[in-house]
C-alpha cells in the first residue's frame, strides 16, 4: 500500500518478533495520497513519522506475536486485504474504498 502511494519500494526489516516497514515520503503529497498513507499505517500495530533535515519517512511495525494463532485466519485475512489493495484502482489512487475498509476490519478481528 505504501509503495503504491510513494512510488518507491519500502524498506522492510524482519526481526523475528515484528516486521518493520519504512517508506520515504515524496516532497508533495496530495490529499488522496495523505489519506492512503494514513490508511496503510492504520493497519499496523505501531506506526509513526520521522522527519530530519535530510529525510522524511513513515514507519509501521506489525507484531508477529499478535498474528500467531492456532488457525491461519489472520494470515488469510491479511492476504485478502493485500490482494485487494494491489488490484483496486481506488486503493492504489488513495480514494475511499468500502471494500478495503471491510477487509481491514476483518483482518483486525481475525488477529484478536
Amino acid at each position: 500500500m505504501l509503495a503504491a502511494v510513494t512510488g518507491t519500494e519500502p524498506r522492510v526489516a524482519d526481526t523475528g518478533t515484528l516486521v518493520r516497514v519504512e517508506a520515504d515520503l515524496p516532497t508533495e503529497l496530495t490529499e488522496a495520497d495523505h489519506a492512503a498513507v494514513l490508511a496503510a499505517l492504520a493497519t499496523a500495530d505501531h506506526f509513526g513519522h520521522t522527519l530530519t533535515r535530510t529525510t522524511e519517512y513513515v514507519w509501521a511495525e506489525i507484531s508477529r506475536e499478535a498474528t500467531m494463532t492456532a488457525t491461519d485466519s489472520p494470515d488469510v485475512a491479511y492476504r485478502d486485504l493485500l490482494s485487494h489493495t494491489m488490484t483496486c484502482d481506488a486503493c492504489r489512487t488513495g480514494d475511499a474504498c468500502p471494500t478495503a475498509t471491510r477487509l481491514v476490519r476483518a483482518w483486525r478481528e481475525a488477529r484478536r
